[in-house]
Order: C-alpha cells, then sequence, then structure tokens
C-alpha cells in the first residue's frame, strides 16, 4: 500500500457567522443544559444550529459573535469544533471539542 493510499482524507470546515437575532431564536428553543440537567441533556447544540440555518453538520464550524446562554441556569452553551495540528513529530493530528449537549422545549 503507497503512503498516499494510508494518508485519511482531511475535510474542510466552513466558517458560518450567525446574528444575534439568530442566537436569540436558538436561545428560545433550550429548555435547559447538560450543567444543569445532566441527565436530560442529550441534544447537541450544533444539531440546533444546523436544524435553524440549514448547513451540512458534516462542513459546518459556527461563529458565535457572543455566547448563547442556557435560559435555566446561565451557563453558556458553545458550539463544538474541531482543528487540524501539524506536529513535526505526530503528524497531522484532530482536536475535537464537542459542543454542548442541550434539552429542546417541547413545542
Amino acid at each position: 500500500m503507497s503512503n498516499t493510499q494510508r494518508l485519511p482524507q482531511w475535510r474542510c470546515t466552513v466558517p458560518v457567522p450567525l446574528d444575534s437575532k439568530v442566537l436569540r431564536a436558538v436561545e428560545q428553543k433550550i429548555a435547559s443544559c447538560e450543567s444543569c440537567t445532566p441527565d436530560t441533556a442529550e441534544v447537541p447544540f450544533d444539531f440546533l444550529l444546523d436544524c435553524l440555518t440549514g448547513c451540512d453538520p458534516e462542513t459546518t464550524d459556527y461563529v458565535l459573535p457572543e455566547p448563547v446562554h442556557c435560559p435555566r441556569c446561565g451557563v453558556a452553551v458553545r458550539a463544538g469544533y474541531w482543528r487540524w495540528s501539524d506536529s513535526a513529530d505526530e503528524g497531522r493530528t484532530v482536536f475535537i471539542l464537542p459542543g454542548t449537549l442541550i434539552t429542546l422545549k417541547d413545542e
């Protein structure tokens, strides 16, 4: 097997800036977060963003101009992201910071 066959396929993300209006709409759909209701929060915050924006979850990296807060406890809710890191010793590795888990309001 050649070197090119063993290399993983790198994915590029597209930064999607969100405005305050979208963030307020997002906050209104959140009932709680993993900080205040760890037993019931199971929806990734990014999933809610993907649903509201229609963006592809595989390639989207959300840019929030201000924090979104959990309406129940006030903790900042974060979107997840991943970044590539290049190292002479370890090669190319990925760093993943998962987004906050939330509970959606019943509608």
